[in-house]
């Protein structure tokens, strides 16, 4: 993430965020002290840096949907295969 107007421990609860979708996590995997006003400031960091959650999950959406498109379809062809293949052996059983 190449975002200059956070600093290094908000970028890092950034990606933590997006990668777990958990903000509490994401906030100690960033370095804030794990006190009892954690969940408040994890809040409060998912509240003021969700332009950058946002733009982080388009990118990352936009790196990954081409590979998911091509899992998906290698998928469904083998999935095709495995389905004509089970029924030629079940009928040469019948």
């Amino acid at each position: 993430m190449a975002n200059t107007n956070l600093t290094n421990q908000r970028q890092v609860f950034v990606e933590e965020y997006v990668r777990s979708g958990d903000h509490l996590e994401a906030a100690k995997k960033a370095g804030y002290k794990d006190t009892h006003t954690l969940l408040n400031q994890a809040c409060k960091l998912r509240r003021e840096c969700a332009d950058q959650i946002t733009e982080e999950l388009h990118r990352n959406f936009a790196e990954i949907a081409p590979r998911a498109l091509n899992i998906l379809s290698d998928l469904a062809e083998n999935a095709e295969s495995e389905s004509v293949r089970l029924r030629r052996n079940s009928r040469s059983f019948g």
